[in-house]
């Protein structure tokens, strides 16, 4: 019995130990050191020292070639200054004034095409508006003028007059002055006609096309048609556009009511059936008593010009370009809309709300005056 009682006990004994033994074993593993020591490196013996040789070879001329072979440097050669800015701040751009030079130096197409009548037509300006270049800095208190002057010296091309401001002052080229004076990106825009590679297309406008209360103009084949149009589209883009879907023949001739019923009135004032291009309109009407207003003098001349260019031999004398603007008459809220005006323009000053700006479209007031004083003269 007391045999079993050690034999248990010792067997007890040595299971603890043992646990002891396998918790230090993983203590240790826990406390071993993350980084291994270097090994240690084996001492090489010590090499005699080589004495140094003087040199006997005399500096070559400032001004002479290295004739030594490539790879040998000369023992006097001094080295080149390195350019550290240079390398630290890496390849210089152009500036603007080298840009807007390579623009107009090598353009993407021929000037003639850029500048052709029909991408670019040619707007009558006033030859006293001046022309100024401003440049903001962030230092001054607000934009300081680089370019000042006038339409008339630019399109002289002649010398800058004394009174121009120009931080180029080319002396015998005034408008290459004020293309140095562009940015680069004005330049493009300007002169090249394209749009900066960042330019996003602004927010396009939602209108709505109707005929006018009371209108003898038919409606669209679908009234409520909701169109999308960039908000720089102009007015009389807007007048193209009825004209088309309404099949008008505004965009060959002028308005054939009014033409019609112009001819009908002169005819009764001078009593006879004279041909209606030998009239002329204004003068018959005007000693009749009536009076014209600027809207109905323009669409009179736009008749005239009409016929003379139809029945014209000569092919050079140029094809009829149509105004519909010119006998439409489109209102936003009963307020009248300018042929120029864009579509920000109709919404900020005319229509000032929000959802689809509603423009309406009829004949303007003096086809409609026109039209009844024929059908009076006629009963």
């Amino acid at each position: 019995a007391e045999d079993a009682e050690s034999a248990a006990s010792n067997g007890s004994a040595g299971k603890f130990i043992s646990r002891l033994r396998s918790m230090r074993v993983r203590k240790q593993k826990s406390t071993l050191p993350t980084q291994i020591p270097p090994s240690p490196v084996p001492q090489q013996p010590a090499s005699k020292e080589v004495p140094a040789v003087p040199s006997t070879l005399a500096p070559p001329p400032a001004n002479s070639r290295s004739t030594s072979a490539p790879g040998v440097v000369a023992a006097n050669a001094i080295p080149e200054p390195r350019d550290t800015f240079g390398e630290w701040a890496g390849p210089r751009y152009p500036t603007d004034t080298e840009r807007t030079l390579a623009l107009l130096q090598a353009p993407p197409a021929a000037w003639e095409q850029l500048y052709s009548a029909i991408l670019c037509p040619r707007l009558p300006l006033p030859r006293n508006i001046d022309i100024m270049v401003l440049q903001d800095c962030p230092d001054a208190s607000e934009p300081f003028v680089i370019f000042r002057s006038t339409i008339s010296v630019l399109c002289d091309d002649a010398a800058l007059p004394d009174g121009t401001l120009s931080v180029f002052r080319v002396l015998d080229d005034a408008l290459l002055s004020f293309e140095l004076c562009m940015p680069a990106w004005l330049a493009d825009f300007l002169l090249l006609n394209r749009l900066p590679a960042s330019f996003q297309e602004p927010a396009k406008i939602s209108f709505v096309l109707s005929p006018a209360p009371g209108a003898t103009l038919p409606p669209f084949p679908n009234p409520s048609a909701r169109l999308v149009a960039n908000r720089m589209l102009r007015a009389r883009k807007l007048a193209i556009y009825v004209v088309d879907k309404l099949a008008l023949p505004l965009m060959t001739q002028p308005a054939p009511n009014f033409v019609n019923a112009a001819d009908a009135c002169a005819r009764t004032y001078l009593r006879d059936q004279t041909d209606g291009m030998l009239i002329d309109h204004v003068a018959v009407f005007e000693q009749a008593g009536e009076t014209l207003s600027d809207a109905e003098r323009m669409a009179l001349e736009d008749v005239a010009l009409w016929r003379r260019l139809r029945t014209a031999a000569d092919k050079e004398a140029g094809e009829y370009i149509g105004r519909p603007e010119l006998y439409l008459h489109l209102t936003c809220k009963n307020k009248s809309v300018p042929a120029k005006a864009t579509l920000a323009t109709i919404k900020a000053s005319v229509w000032k709300a929000s959802g689809d700006v509603v423009v309406h479209y009829e004949w303007a007031d003096f086809v409609r005056r026109r039209i009844a004083k024929a059908q009076a003269l006629a009963s």
